[in-house]
């Protein structure tokens, strides 16, 4: 009977497992949360300090500031954050060996009694047991499918540093652009103006105007379009945040050095390479999920052999006490392991391969996104220099119309091509920042600009933001 009072003790155990409260998700109350987001959240000016940054909403947000916001608010990293700790679980939970079953038989003699006592009670344990090498492969599996998770959540947390870096510059640039857009649909204006005059005059023809008139609507356009490109950057840029597009009205937005980008020399490739082919976080995943998969394939290995359990147990029969000892063994009639051995290898094999095509690809779009970067850098470089000398060259007829030597016309024509050149140069810094920015992706790693931060954080470093909508803090003691 104490074999039994120990059974009915561990089912009272099982049963004591703590079970989460309800939470109750109100997507009224979220969305009123998500809406009240602003930057000066006591919360993300506290994390800010911990982590060496102003903390304060009124001072410029630079690159690391907006990089922290992100991380602070963006709803994505909750998502990838509860996503590892559900596959953390799961591995825990894929861990677990069978537990032993408790087998009750009990029996009454109605007729024919023989002994002293009518009934016959049974009590049994059966104890399944693990397969050769089973322990050791199940824990291999469950380090290898956390580790995965976790380099999952990090790689959300790239790219959520990569996705508000990216909406920031092309906030600034296009402000840059709308401004410079401004100046050149001015100057058109005013150089139509003045072949209208002369049109009037009879000192030029009407082709000269039309030309001139197409010249000013073409640069109207340009303008209205450069306008659209400036608030969708800014929508952009509150959506990689995790905060409502007015949240970043009352806050001043700073880049320092952003028309400064490293020289294409600067940038060692056999260093990016080997950065890239060996660390990067997607790489370390497919890294982790394919020691999972030779993990599985050690655990298929070992039901080579029969799943065989053990039943001992005792037995009250008619007033008679005896110990049993049970063997149950799987009897392969109808398949073995084979067939579960060759699909653990094949899930194995293409993990491998995985691995594989990811390093030829991240080291084929490294070369191709250094190329780029290096032809970009050398147009902007290139056409930087002629907005100089078309800046110098306005100047100049700016000089000679008030000396007397060039005529109004001849000015305006150099305003006109000076303003088409600087924005056709902060066009091409757009270019050759963009074309830095695919680069440091296939890195997976900062190159530009230099940052307090670290390039992922630990896994736990963001806490997940609550149901309510309100956001999480960041742990800065894990970074």
């Amino acid at each position: 009977m104490n074999l039994a009072v120990a059974g009915l003790l561990a089912l009272t155990l099982g049963a004591c497992a703590t079970v989460p409260a309800p939470r109750p998700l109100n997507p009224q109350a979220n969305a009123h949360a998500i809406a009240a987001r602003r930057l000066d959240d006591p919360g993300l000016g506290a994390a800010e300090l911990r982590l060496g940054l102003s903390g304060n909403a009124k001072v410029p947000w630079t690159p690391d500031r907006m990089v922290v916001a992100g991380w602070y608010f963006n709803p994505a990293l909750t998502q990838a954050h509860a996503a590892a700790a559900r596959a953390a679980a799961d591995a825990v939970l894929s861990a677990q060996r069978a537990n032993p079953t408790l087998e009750l038989s009990p029996e009454k003699v109605f007729s024919g009694l023989a002994g002293t006592s009518p009934w016959t009670v049974g009590v049994a344990l059966l104890l399944p047991l693990l397969h050769p090498g089973e322990a050791a492969a199940r824990r291999d599996v469950a380090a290898a499918e956390s580790q995965s998770a976790r380099d999952q959540e990090a790689l959300a947390v790239w790219h959520s540093r990569v996705q508000t870096l990216a909406a920031l510059r092309e906030v600034l640039l296009a402000r840059r652009a709308q401004a410079l857009a401004q100046v050149v649909a001015q100057d058109d204006a005013e150089y139509l103006a003045a072949v209208q005059r002369r049109v009037a005059a009879g000192e030029d023809g009407r082709g000269a105007r039309l030309a001139a008139q197409l010249d000013a609507q073409r640069a109207a356009s340009d303008l209205a379009t450069r306008r659209a490109q400036r608030v969708a950057a800014e929508h952009a840029l509150a959506a990689a945040v995790g905060v409502p597009e007015t949240a970043l009205n009352a806050v001043t937005l700073d880049w320092p050095g952003l028309e400064s980008p490293p020289e294409p020399a600067a940038l060692p490739p056999e260093a990016l390479a080997k950065d890239a082919a060996w660390n990067r976080l997607d790489l370390a995943a497919l890294l982790a999920r394919y020691r999972a998969a030779a993990a599985q394939l050690r655990l298929a290995a070992g039901r080579r052999y029969p799943t065989t359990s053990v039943a001992p147990g005792y037995l009250y029969d008619q007033g008679q006490r005896k110990f049993t000892f049970g063997i149950n063994v799987e009897l392969p009639l109808f398949h073995g392991a084979g067939a579960r051995i060759r699909a653990a290898a094949a899930a194995r094999d293409e993990a491998a391969a995985a691995v594989t095509a990811r390093q030829a690809l991240i080291l084929n779009q490294l070369d191709a996104t250094r190329a780029a970067y290096a032809e970009r850098y050398a147009a902007w470089q290139s056409m930087a220099a002629a907005a100089a000398t078309a800046k110098k060259t306005a100047v100049r007829a700016a000089a000679m119309r008030k000396a007397g030597q060039a005529s109004h016309l001849a000015e305006l024509t150099a305003q006109v091509a000076s303003a088409t050149a600087a924005l056709a140069a902060q066009d091409a810094l757009s270019a050759t920042l963009n074309a830095l920015a695919r680069l440091e992706d296939a890195l997976q790693r900062p190159l530009w600009p230099g940052s307090k931060l670290p390039s992922v954080p630990a896994a736990n470093a963001i806490s997940a933001s609550s149901d309510s909508g309100s956001p999480g803090a960041i742990d800065v003691d894990e970074f």
